[in-house]
């Protein structure tokens, strides 16, 4: 499996400590959806659409959303072969459990004492989005799908 970008709400604290975990334990990259590269990825879907759902982009530019971002997304993480397998036999529930999460995930956030930090990639905030994110600077932009 190539390179993958995951694309996420900055703005979310549950967000931006799952986005800070996948950086630290993959080769992913991540990235908030309001960012400049963000733009690019995402430049077919108006800014609700972004905004809706978590986003994995592949080096071939293919782009899945919600829970359809979780197979090849689980697959880069540590022991997590068979969430990913479960995920990709039963998209149906990866889709209902992802919608599950990201309908709570502002009071999972508080829950867990992780504030929004309310980085965006005009305003980024040290110790939040900005310190998670890692950048593709050492090679091509994956394109978005053509539609």
């Amino acid at each position: 499996m190539g390179a993958l970008t995951v694309l996420y709400d900055g703005g979310c604290g549950i967000c931006v400590r799952l986005a800070g975990h996948v950086a630290t334990r993959t080769g992913v990259s991540v990235v908030p959806i309001d960012s400049e590269l963000g733009a690019v990825l995402l430049r077919d879907l108006s800014p609700a659409e972004r905004a809706a759902s978590v986003h994995v982009v592949d080096d071939r530019g293919r782009r899945r959303s919600g829970g359809a971002a979780l197979p090849p997304l689980l697959r880069q993480l540590p022991h997590a072969a068979v969430l990913a397998a479960a995920a990709e036999r039963l998209p149906g529930l990866a889709d209902r459990c992802y919608r599950l999460v990201a309908h709570h995930r502002r009071t999972l956030s508080r829950l867990a004492r992780l504030e929004d930090c309310g980085a965006t990639a005009a305003r980024p905030v040290a110790g939040c989005a900005r310190t998670t994110q890692r950048r593709h600077e050492d090679g091509p932009h994956p394109s978005p799908p053509s539609r």
